[in-house]
């Protein structure tokens, strides 16, 4: 490892947290577009500042557009490596910060503000590992280009511009995720479920309410139902599962029947509690004068309470690279006899999209709903035994004394669909940088790490 690199970084650690500052101060949340903004004026602003500085420190840069920006060790050299960074963040939220959101803070070592971790942070240092190989003279063979976007989070359609007008480089990794090697993401699919049913009599399952997005085990579920009696609903509460908690508040001939269970990511729904479908089992026990409560006992079956696996869909499935395959039944809005609701699907690379949606297909003509809305994106993998993985296997051992290995999400990251990408950080194992949520952070010291870090995968790729 370059030792002049490593001090080059140490030196220029306060630079580096002024720049990441900059960049902070831009609340760079997708907007509407405006003009040539195609994400509105603030994804723009960032964009228009990283180009700025990258420019500033003798990179040859380029703005497609609004779109992607692109910073250049050479022009005379053929580009071997890429690495994809984005500029846009996710919202700050309403509550929970400590210190203000678009201003970044150091306390404790730690450097708080919306996209510190998530993804500026790691865009900075990769920045400073070629500022430190261009300005300690050491020429490389190939060209290595810094790719910054600007609507990773809602999609990435920024990347999808560019790519369609433009080649990306042979090898390809993105520091938006955690280390070691993320080499393999599962396929998604996400759709909704519709039918219409017979229903408004005096004795009903009025409304049926649940979950916040698609891609969440839904922490809450409401049912309002009409013309039950306080024994009837004493015993629907008696049929809830013994690890979620129902409250029931009656208001003349009318019950709000609210269930509590535990959000969490539909990449590890094994991990929560699911209120819709635990309200759904319930609500199909009562009886009604219509179809209501019927169809909500016989969709139950199929989407079962404390299954995660989507074996009562027909669609389990699992091998021993990528795991098993998970199926969230997220969210739900049926009111008078009109039902919809969203679900969220990662498979293993054992399994297709076309595969999955025939089996839910056939699984759903059962019960007579439909299907819409439906997107399926196919799996991400990378070889683990590729050269440009064991290289940067190899750099992440010998700077951190642990085992390289390759990992396998639920997830997404930013390489998804691209030949030979793969992520490589910036988060390290164990670490919560609460990415997404308030109090954003990236220590210092892990800032300063991943700039070395960079730099050394660079050398060893492109040198």
């Amino acid at each position: 490892m370059n030792t002049k690199i490593h001090q080059y970084i140490d030196d220029h650690a306060n630079e580096m947290v002024d720049v990441l500052s900059t960049l902070v101060a831009i609340p760079s949340v997708k907007g509407e577009p405006e003009g040539d903004m195609p994400f509105g004026k603030e994804p723009a602003k960032a964009l228009w500042k990283m180009l700025e500085i990258c420019e500033n420190y003798g990179f040859t840069v380029k703005n497609h557009e609004n779109y992607v920006g692109t910073i250049d060790m050479y022009t005379d050299k053929e580009t071997q490596l890429g690495v994809l960074c984005h500029l846009d963040v996710v919202p700050e939220g309403t509550t929970g910060w400590v210190n203000p959101p678009y201003q970044l803070t150091l306390s404790d070592g730690k450097l708080y503000g919306r996209g510190s971790s998530d993804d500026k942070g790691p865009a900075v240092a990769v920045l400073f590992a070629l500022r430190a190989i261009k300005e300690s003279g050491i020429e490389l063979s190939k060209n290595v280009r810094l790719l910054v976007g600007t609507d990773e989070e809602c999609g990435s359609s920024d990347l999808r511009y560019y790519r369609a007008k433009e080649a990306l480089p042979p090898y390809v990794f993105t520091p938006d995720a955690t280390y070691p090697v993320i080499n393999l993401e599962k396929g998604r699919i996400s759709g909704k479920f519709i039918k219409t049913i017979a229903a408004g009599s005096e004795k009903t399952i009025v409304s049926v309410k649940g979950g916040v997005a698609v891609n969440a085990v839904p922490e809450k579920a409401t049912a309002v139902v009409k013309g039950f009696t306080a024994d009837e609903l004493d015993a629907v509460k008696a049929a809830l599962p013994e690890d979620i908690t129902m409250d029931i508040e009656i208001t003349g001939d009318t019950a709000m029947l609210t269930v509590n269970g535990k959000a969490a990511h539909a990449s590890a729904p094994q991990t929560g509690k699911n209120s819709v479908t635990a309200l759904m089992k319930v609500i199909g026990t009562m009886q009604t004068d219509d179809e209501s409560a019927a169809f909500f006992a016989s969709i139950a079956k199929i989407f079962a309470y404390g299954e995660s696996n989507g074996e009562s869909m027909g669609i389990k499935a699992q091998d021993e690279k990528s795991g098993a395959l998970t199926f969230v039944f997220s969210m739900i809005d049926y009111e008078n006899g009109a039902f919809s609701s969203a679900f969220d699907i990662r498979f293993p690379i054992c399994e297709c999209v076309a595969s999955v949606r025939a089996k839910i297909e056939n699984t759903i003509a059962t019960v007579g709903l439909d299907m819409t809305d439906f997107k399926g994106v196919e799996p991400h993998y990378v070889d683990e035994n590729s050269d440009f993985i064991k290289t940067l296997l190899s750099v992440y051992t010998d700077f951190t004394g642990e085992e390289g290995k390759c990992l396998a999400i639920g997830g997404g990251t930013y390489v998804h669909g691209i030949e030979g990408g793969v992520a490589f950080g910036a988060e390290f194992i164990g670490e919560d940088n609460h990415v997404h949520g308030a109090n954003e952070y990236i220590s210092l010291e892990k800032f300063i790490l991943n700039a070395k870090i960079f730099a050394e995968a660079i050398l060893r790729i492109c040198g």
